[in-house]
């Protein structure tokens, strides 16, 4: 398994982030076979305005930005994050009744049919420590937050990616990432 990369996109801020099989496993299986055309399908960015998947096997560069509708997101993400895990609803959000679909690693908020955040966990972080995320110029370390360990990228008070390190020391690694609306109690 490859392990995610951090990127700063110009004008947003987008994690690439990888799912099972890296490079030296689609080399190793036939190519006609279906799990290796699966697998040529299989980064998607993290950003602070929604999800997108870069150029991949051949296809434009897909964007399913918040304010998309459901069917449309699922629709444009399904040949890249896999099967659907489950999916579900939260009426006691802080921020309003969520429903959500789950993936590997990945899961999508939605309010109303429209698609208004994502959480990511392992494989879709990045491989950098806390010691080497906390030298970014962009990244704000959240004082005093009931979270744990909080951390965002980009303008906390404006568009950020929010996450959270699995703790205080150099080599904490980064457990957990999100941005737009999530089920969050602080």
């Amino acid at each position: 398994m490859r392990a995610a990369a951090l990127l700063l996109l110009p004008l947003s801020l987008a994690l690439a982030a990888c799912s099972p099989g890296g490079e030296g496993e689609q080399a190793q299986q036939q190519p006609d076979s279906p799990v290796a055309v699966d697998k040529l399908k299989h980064l998607v960015d993290l950003e602070a305005v929604g999800l997108s998947v870069p150029p991949q096997a051949g296809d434009e560069q897909m964007d399913v930005p918040f304010g998309s509708r459901r069917a449309a997101a699922e629709a444009t993400l399904a040949s890249v994050l896999g099967e659907v895990l489950e999916t579900g609803a939260n009426a006691e959000c802080p921020a309003g009744p969520v429903e959500t679909t789950s993936y590997e690693g990945l899961t999508l908020n939605y309010q109303e049919g429209v698609f208004v955040g994502w959480m990511a966990t392992a494989p879709y972080l990045p491989p950098q420590g806390r010691r080497e995320l906390a030298g970014r110029d962009d990244l704000t370390l959240v004082e005093d937050s009931t979270l744990g360990e909080e951390f965002a990228i980009g303008d906390p008070a404006a568009l950020s990616i929010s996450g959270l390190f699995d703790g205080a020391g150099d080599d904490a690694r980064v457990a957990r990432m999100w941005a737009g609306v999530n089920c969050i109690f602080r």
